[in-house]
């Protein structure tokens, strides 16, 4: 399992480290700026981001991580979706120990 996320986490982020486009989300945000977003809507809802990553590219985001309570994950999907210029969410984070 650790591998796989570790796998995964490898792969967004060097895809993340590519020059900063705007993406086309209707918001006019670049990735970089869309992903602060998401974190500063995580921030609003109370959702702990302390082991959380997040990922945009072109509107879509990846959530990746864990957090401490069960309910906060789809609280986390709620938040990103609601982010203006975010076209879709891929909520892979879990329940922390």
């Amino acid at each position: 399992m650790k591998t796989a996320i570790a796998s995964t986490l490898a792969v967004l982020i060097s895809s993340a480290i590519a020059p900063a486009v705007h993406a086309d989300t209707g918001s006019g945000a670049t990735d970089p700026q869309l992903a602060h977003n998401v974190r500063v809507a995580f921030a609003h809802s109370g959702v702990d981001t302390s082991h959380v990553f997040v990922f945009s590219r072109s509107g879509q985001v990846t959530l990746i991580g864990w957090v401490p309570e069960r309910q906060q994950v789809a609280l986390a999907e709620q938040s990103a979706n609601g982010v203006d210029g975010v076209t879709s969410v891929n909520n892979l984070l879990s329940r922390g120990h």
